[in-house]
């Protein structure tokens, strides 16, 4: 078994957005979420869920979380395991891109 470290990082927009999918014949590790606003005047809020490819929802991790001007948010506090085919989906409140993803992950194949 193979073990890969990745990051990916997102500006979250108002438009629901994948920022990791699992590849197939893959199991993943979420070890980090962190989620960055980086307006210095406006708060805006975070919405995080698991889908499976067909983006039916699976299960929501955060709702609508307020996230303040220049602060930052952890969402994952513990792991979080994906299968082959799921996807981490996030959604900012404005439209605007406050917020900024950074997603760290152990694929093991």
């Amino acid at each position: 078994m193979a073990e890969t470290f990745q990051r990916t990082s997102l500006a979250v927009t108002s438009t629901e957005t994948d920022v990791y999918t699992c590849p197939g014949s893959t199991q993943a590790i979420v070890l980090s979420c962190l989620i960055a606003n980086v307006d210095g005047v406006n708060s805006d809020d975070i919405t995080a869920k698991i889908t499976d490819n067909s983006n039916t929802q699976q299960s929501r991790i955060a709702s609508t979380i307020t996230v303040p001007a220049d602060a930052s948010l952890e969402l994952i506090a513990n792991k979080l395991v994906l299968e082959a085919g799921e996807k981490l989906r996030l959604t900012g409140a404005a439209a605007s891109g406050r917020l900024s993803a950074t997603v760290s992950i152990l694929e093991i194949t």
